[in-house]
């Protein structure tokens, strides 16, 4: 019993296996399709997942040996570059020893020059020193006073030598820088000064001029200005020779009416510089300056002679000590209308009159009156002023018989 239980119960498990067998064939199968699909389909991608793989490989490794061929070619370049920055280096190493080489050859070079530069400055310091010896001596020569005695006709004929400096002298070409220059490297420029005055005045004389030169005159102004600003030489050891030529000079210039005012203001500039107040009295210093005031060194001269500049006060000055010619040139010259001219001059005219009825006409009324006519001329005269002049024509005849 037991047996056949078994029995049945195997035979039961295996119609049951079959049966489950049948039952899951169908499925398996499909399972087995689809899994079969799936994995075909797996491959598939990954065949091509593969392939892109291999594809992006391979162009990864085109694209590395692209690279690595730059990567040759830079490093190619780099060291040209680095083999071309050495040659540089040396080519520049080698230009800064060129450089260094010239530099050094420069600096030997404008050693050299600069040498050369004071052996020439030298030179021409030598050679300018020799040419003012030169002309100082040529220049004296014309100047230097002749002590001995010599025959009348020998002291009025000049040489040809001394007539070419004195012409030289009297030409208006001398520059001022030059003269201040010439002047500085003299060892005594104030008697060099003395002695060319000297020498013109001589030179005047011997012509029988009655004043120097305008050309020999501006000559003279630029010597005697330069020579105020050189300083430093003794005026005490000029002054007795520079009274006597100062004394020549004074004879031949008409105090109270100089022919040219240009030698006036040079004659002035004479006496200042040289100390030489003495020379003039007040009266002849105030005709002198005020014909000179229309210079620029007119009121520098009023200060350094000690005349008032304030000119309202200086006018009253003149008229209180009578000295109407100076008064009316500075009415006439600043144009003040709170003065009269005319009214000065008339009584200069009146004054003169009188003294020539009862004394003989001296030089000094003759530069007066002239004074009076060159004033007169520049004035617009009043009827009283011309009859007086008339009046006064039997003066001139005296003035003009005493020249």
């Amino acid at each position: 019993m037991e047996k056949t239980s078994v029995e049945d119960e195997l035979a039961l498990t295996v119609t049951t296996n079959c049966k489950r067998q049948k039952l899951c064939t169908p499925l398996l199968e499909d399972f087995k399709a689809d899994s079969s699909q799936k994995l075909k389909a797996l491959h598939d991608h990954l065949d091509i997942v593969v392939a892109e793989r291999s594809r992006q490989v391979k162009l990864k490794e085109n694209q590395l040996n692209i690279l690595s061929v730059n990567l040759v070619d830079v490093q190619k370049q780099i060291e040209a570059a680095r083999t071309e920055a050495l040659n540089k280096e040396k080519e520049l190493d080698l230009l800064k020893n060129e450089i260094k080489t010239e530099e050094s050859t420069l600096k030997n070079t404008q050693d050299e020059l600069e040498s050369k530069k004071k052996e020439l400055d030298l030179l021409r310091s030598q050679i300018k020193s020799e040419e003012l010896k030169k002309k100082e001596l040529r220049l004296r020569s014309s100047v230097l006073v002749k002590h001995e005695e010599k025959p009348i006709q020998e002291e009025t004929k000049l040489c040809k030598e001394d007539a070419l400096f004195i012409r030289e002298f009297s030409s208006a070409s001398l520059d001022r820088d030059e003269v201040f220059r010439y002047l500085r490297a003299l060892s005594n420029p104030a008697k060099f000064v003395l002695d060319l005055v000297e020498g013109q005045i001589r030179d005047a004389q011997r012509r029988q001029r009655s004043g120097l030169q305008d050309p020999v005159v501006e000559n003279l102004l630029m010597f005697l200005e330069e020579l105020a600003k050189t300083g430093g030489w003794d005026k005490d050891q000029m002054r007795f020779k520079a009274m006597q030529v100062g004394t020549q000079w004074k004879e031949m210039i008409v105090i109270e009416s100089p022919s040219s005012s240009l030698e006036a203001l040079a004659f002035l500039l004479f006496i200042v510089g040289y100390e030489l107040t003495r020379l003039i009295d007040q009266e002849e210093t105030v005709l002198l300056a005020t014909s000179v005031l229309h210079y620029q060194q007119g009121p520098e001269l009023f200060h350094l002679l000690g005349l008032n500049r304030n000119i309202p006060e200086f006018i009253r000055e003149l008229k209180e000590d009578h000295q109407y010619i100076p008064a009316a040139r500075i009415i006439c010259l600043f144009k003040r209308k709170d003065f009269s001219a005319t009214t000065l001059l008339i009584k200069e005219i009146a004054e003169l009159r009188r003294r020539s009825s009862v004394e003989k006409v001296e030089k000094r009324d003759v530069g007066k009156f002239k004074a009076i006519v060159e004033l007169a001329e520049g004035m617009i005269l009043t009827l009283i002023f011309q009859r007086l002049l008339l009046r006064s024509s039997c003066f001139r005849v005296k003035t003009q018989h005493h020249l």
